[in-house]
């Protein structure tokens, strides 16, 4: 093994996601994406515990509900 590997995470996604990802995340932005969300996640787990999961998994907890980002065209 050399010095240069780094761990990579591999998981299913259906075809839909995967087009989905393809379509709307900018080439090369995946690897930031995911790693600042990892990042997030930890931090997560280790403050609040496995409840965080259970949470995101019932859809109780949502990316979309955490955000505080208007929509330009929602103001007017």
């Amino acid at each position: 093994m050399t010095g240069d590997w780094r761990p990579r995470l591999s998981i299913e996604i259906t075809k839909e996601q995967y087009n989905a990802l393809q379509r709307l995340i900018p080439w090369g932005m995946k690897g930031q994406l995911f790693s600042a969300l990892v990042d997030s996640m930890i931090k997560l787990l280790e403050d609040k515990g496995e409840i965080v999961i259970a949470a995101i998994i019932t859809k109780k907890l949502k990316v979309e509900n955490l955000l505080n980002v208007e929509d330009p065209d929602e103001s007017k």
